[in-house]
């Protein structure tokens, strides 16, 4: 429901106020004891893991974290940002690392220093009668001297209307595979997450694939960190008659 009045965020009892591109609005509170899919329930069992191992560090790396936490400003909020506590950056930054993988920081990790980002473009094409879902990376960059601890993440969301030009909503697919020639295919991450959208009743997750506007965001992540400023955004439309089989 849109609303009109002073700026709010947040929840109270069942009741969350966010935002979107048309303003401010309100919405029933989720429980994370009914998640809709399985890498919601993934999500919020890493949140309690984290916290409980939180709550188990030693002395001397609790107070490791809060020096390197008073470094570490939260995203901008209505023009305000300010230093996070130390257990937010510690459940921030290894909230990131196990969405790709890597293990668990005990440790506060050096600040990174990120290289560009190599993702120059995306596109859709028809091979075989299915759609192939093409990452374009630049070629000056090469693949193989990124840092070991860069990772490049891989949010899209569910099949649009063509017209459309912005996403409401974006969900991790995966990481991004190595370039093949300069591309790298995406299109099994792309099409394992949609079988997971099907299975969700609401109609937004059934818009057929075929000549459907897909977006896709892409950016690097180094100790957790997530170069946000560089990231790449990028849209393309399925080609017509291109069925894809989902069972």
């Amino acid at each position: 429901m849109k609303f009109k009045d002073v700026p709010q965020r947040g929840s109270r009892g069942r009741i969350t106020v966010s935002r979107n591109r048309f303003g401010p609005y309100q919405r029933e509170r989720i429980s994370p004891h009914h998640p809709c899919t399985a890498a919601q329930h993934g999500i919020w069992q890493s949140m309690a893991d984290l916290s409980w191992l939180w709550h188990h560090l030693s002395p001397e790396q609790w107070a490791a974290w809060r020096r390197f936490a008073a470094e570490v400003y939260s995203r901008p909020n209505m023009g305000d940002s300010a230093p996070l506590e130390a257990s937010q950056v510690f459940k921030k930054l290894n909230r990131v690392l196990a969405t790709c993988g890597r293990p668990t920081l005990f440790d506060p990790p050096p600040l990174p220093e990120f290289a560009p980002n190599p993702v120059i473009g995306f596109e859709i094409r028809n091979e075989n009668g299915s759609p192939a879902f093409k990452v374009r990376v630049s070629s000056p960059i090469p693949w193989e001297a990124r840092s070991p601890l860069e990772d490049l993440m891989v949010y899209s969301w569910t099949p649009c209307n063509p017209p459309v030009d912005k996403p409401r909503n974006w969900a991790f697919l995966g990481l991004l595979p190595p370039p093949i020639a300069g591309e790298s295919d995406i299109t099994a991450l792309y099409l394992a997450k949609l079988r997971a959208w099907r299975k969700l009743k609401d109609r937004k997750y059934h818009i057929p694939l075929d000549g459907s506007r897909i977006f896709i965001r892409i950016w690097q992540q180094i100790n957790g960190f997530e170069d946000e400023l560089r990231r790449f955004i990028g849209s393309a439309v399925v080609p017509a008659s291109t069925p894809i089989l989902l069972a």
